[in-house]
């Protein structure tokens, strides 16, 4: 379907320069899709072998991170982050606690950059540091981060992942709990952080995980032809014993970009179960017994398939209980193991009116499920196996983790978190049908945010949808129209903005500023209607939304033009990017971090196939011409004066490959009119974001805020006179 015209190949070494960095020369292709030509002004940006592409990215992350830093009280910001961290002496990860009641949990002390993995029986056992990452090969020099680990069922070992410089491809290590020690095989070629995790066998005598056989981002075959594996503790782990896989498995009919991964329930033994994965929200459902794992082959059943939209499940005895979104409704259904019915199963639990169900876990009393409404307001619910009823939290919440460890007993465990309100864990008591602290991490005290409000109202779309939007700003806000305002979004996968807790964002707050969090289309925050909303050629709907968000605020003088900036990362760099370029005029500032902004090219890019079952693919031309309205490096028009903008690309970046916004930064920096800046900052020992340590991580948030603070016209963030 694609004939390449035309490509130019020079080389444009030393026409850089680090005090002011040179545009980047444009040396075009020209495509022919479905007979429609796209002319790409920067393909030869995308050879990153070139030493003279690096040499224009590192002059543009020079001279970015040069004039950031130079930002008045942008280092008063940053150590106004690390006082926050000063509340508490210690940092703790989520908790995971084992039938045996060992609880693991990660945690640093407030002056370290990176979290050791540490466990301890019940609240006041004694405290047990299994590993600290820079034990791992320690003559390497390298700064290896966990990004993952997974206790086994009984808590007697610990499988431990690790990543360095943001790769997130991973190698794992196993530690013997009840030996303190490490066993001496070291596994690689994973991501469990991000494609399957790893699963304990019942018996603990191995894992599951999923294999990558090539790990070079640089190969076209990277994250192709995935595999899942099963290890056997004290075996070679060079052998790979693939039990679901394009190859093992050539009777599914899997395309070399699926993801085949296999889960192993810890609170039900008898079967595995096997899913295609990728960017989507349901997948086709396998099993088999897992007695056959360790056999030549594994023999997979159909569960069920895609169509039938089931979100997630549990096994009860000879029931599966799921969470369907088929037709529509978000509803909680029954069906036998034997003889699965999902497309006219049993109805437990019917719709609750604007609730979406979020998880159900079951205990020896019965279930237990959350839901969420518009992806922010959350409730925690009983159900006897005939009557349901809602369980009073002690806190309102926007996100609530259910935990527990067994279904023989009653213990369950919730956190809580919202917008202002950091995660707090709590039991609940079916007895007395109370919740109640259950926690020995610190609770730091952030009084400071005591009048700080949050609003979660509801608008309209362009197209007459009810639109869910949270405000967050400090009590007796001036409708005045000259608020500065940070707008954030996502908008994919069927992915929900959450409601989180990040105390360095309400810092903002506490200055006058306004946090604005929208809940578009492409997201989950209403169900499957709402992600199909802003999928392919719906697409447009997603940044339409955030518009119609960015209007409400100016019309209700919330804020103005002037004043108004815009965030966004990852897939939500479609969203920011696509704003900007559809009304440059509407935004004075956007900082977009490792975007996905190239959509036409995105799918032969490292981890592009896996994205085709969320955006489409080239191939076809209904998705073609879908891919290229979101491509927004297709839309930067000259003579177009553009917010200031901040971009940012990670040279290790595994999801979105650094090219991809260095093409969007120089093309929006040779065809911006107005004087507004446009920054591309490189990180050349950075991923996608996550797995690095967290002076990296605050270092880059303070160059966003004061990024905003100083273009959003803060008086006391201004650029350093020479």
């Amino acid at each position: 379907m694609k004939k390449i015209i035309t490509l130019l190949v020079i080389s444009f070494s030393g026409i850089v320069s680090a005090q002011s960095p040179a545009l980047a020369p444009s040396i075009p292709a020209t495509d022919v899709y479905h007979g429609i030509e796209v002319v790409d002004e920067y393909r030869n940006l995308e050879n990153l072998e070139d030493s003279a592409v690096i040499d224009w990215m590192k002059n543009q992350t020079t001279y970015t991170e040069a004039t950031l830093k130079s930002i008045s009280k942008r280092n008063e910001f940053l150590n106004r982050m690390l006082n926050i961290d000063k509340k508490t002496e210690f940092f703790y990860g989520a908790i995971n606690t084992t039938t045996d009641g060992t609880n693991f949990y990660t945690k640093m002390r407030n002056d370290e950059t990176y979290r050791k993995l540490y466990c301890k029986k019940g609240l006041n056992g004694k405290e047990q540091l299994l590993f600290d990452p820079k034990d791992f090969k320690p003559g390497s020099h390298k700064n290896y981060v966990i990004s993952y680990y997974k206790p086994a069922k009984d808590g007697s070992k610990v499988v431990i992942a690790l990543t360095e410089g943001g790769k997130e491809i991973a190698e794992v290590v196993i530690f013997d709990v009840l030996k303190n020690k490490m066993l001496p095989e070291i596994i690689t070629n994973t991501w469990p952080s991000g494609i399957g995790g790893i699963s304990w066998l019942p018996d603990n005598s191995g894992i599951v995980y999923v294999h990558i056989p090539n790990i070079d981002m640089k190969s076209d075959d990277f994250i192709m032809n995935t595999k899942s594996v099963v290890y056997k503790l004290g075996s070679n782990p060079n052998t790979i014993k693939d039990i679901f896989s394009i190859s093992n498995n050539p009777e599914l009919k899997l395309d070399k970009a699926d993801l085949p991964i296999v889960t192993i329930p810890q609170k039900f033994n008898n079967y595995i179960f096997g899913r295609v994965g990728g960017a989507t929200p349901y997948s086709d459902y396998f099993y088999a017994n897992v007695v056959d794992v360790y056999n030549d082959k594994v023999i997979w059943k159909p569960f069920f398939k895609k169509e039938e939209k089931i979100k997630s499940f549990i096994i009860d005895g000879n029931d599966v209980i799921f969470i369907s979104e088929n037709n529509n409704k978000s509803q909680l259904c029954k069906t036998s193991l034997d003889s699965p019915n999902f497309s006219t199963p049993e109805v437990i639990i019917k719709e609750i009116k604007d609730e979406i169900i979020d998880d159900v876990v079951k205990t020896k009393d019965g279930f237990f499920f959350t839901t969420v409404k518009n992806g922010v307001v959350a409730n925690f619910y009983f159900y006897n196996g005939q009557d349901y009823k809602k369980i009073n939290l002690p806190t309102p919440s926007g996100k609530i983790r259910m935990q527990t460890i067994s279904e023989d007993v009653s213990d369950i465990w919730i956190s809580c978190a919202g917008w202002t309100q950091d995660r707090k864990r709590y039991k609940y008591d079916i007895k007395t049908d109370t919740l109640k602290p259950e926690d020995y991490r610190e609770q730091s005290d952030y009084s400071e945010y005591d009048d700080i409000v949050v609003e979660e109202i509801e608008i309209k779309t362009h197209d007459g949808l009810a639109l869910p939007l949270t405000i967050i700003h400090k009590k007796g806000l001036d409708k005045n129209g000259k608020n500065r305002v940070i707008m954030d979004g996502y908008g994919a996968y069927g992915d929900s903005n959450d409601a989180y807790f990040n105390p360095y964002s309400l810092l903002w707050v506490l200055d006058g500023g306004i946090l604005v969090h929208t809940h578009v289309r492409g997201g989950g925050e209403k169900g499957d209607a709402w992600h199909k909303g802003g999928f392919k050629k719906t697409k447009p709907n997603t940044w339409k939304d955030f518009i119609s968000s960015a209007e409400y605020l100016i019309k209700e003088k919330y804020t103005s033009l002037e004043y108004l900036g815009v965030e966004g990362a990852s897939a939500g760099g479609i969203l920011i990017a696509r704003a900007i370029t559809e009304r440059p005029d509407l935004f004075k500032a956007a900082v977009i971090n490792v975007g996905s902004i190239n959509a036409v090219r995105a799918e032969i890019a490292p981890n592009g196939p896996n994205n085709i079952k969320e955006f489409g693919t080239v191939e076809n031309e209904e998705e073609f011409k879908a891919l290229l309205e979101m491509d927004a490096f297709h839309h930067i028009k000259k003579g177009t004066k553009y917010p200031a903008t901040l971009i940012t690309a990670g040279m290790n970046d595994p999801r979105v490959i650094a090219w991809i916004p260095a093409k969007f930064a120089a093309k929006l920096q040779v065809n911006n009119s107005g004087d507004n800046p446009i920054f591309l900052n490189v990180g050349m020992e950075n991923g996608h974001g996550g797995d690095v340590t967290y002076d990296k991580l605050y270092d880059k948030l303070a160059d966003s805020y004061a990024f905003f603070y100083w273009q959003l016209g803060h008086p006391d963030y201004k650029l350093k006179k020479e």
